[in-house]
């Protein structure tokens, strides 16, 4: 997962090409990773992958995303 480094966001959209005419669909799997589907073709998102195509949702900021791994309950 990924967080925003401004506002701790991590709401993102992506910004796809205009010219772009297939389908994009991102999504989360077990892991908490972002699945990106386009054409067709599956990817896990990485660092760089969001800082290039990535705005934050809730502040409008791009270039400015981290790896953001939520704590697991730990119970006892």
């Amino acid at each position: 997962m990924f967080k925003c480094k401004e506002c701790d966001s991590t709401e993102f959209q992506l910004v796809v090409h205009p010219d772009y005419q297939g389908m994009v669909e991102v999504s989360c799997n077990e892991f908490n990773e972002v699945l990106v589907t386009a054409n067709n073709q599956e990817f896990i998102a990485d660092l760089m992958f969001m800082n290039q195509f990535a705005v934050c949702s809730n502040c409008g900021a791009i270039k400015s995303w981290e790896y953001f791994f939520r704590n697991p309950l730990v119970t006892m």
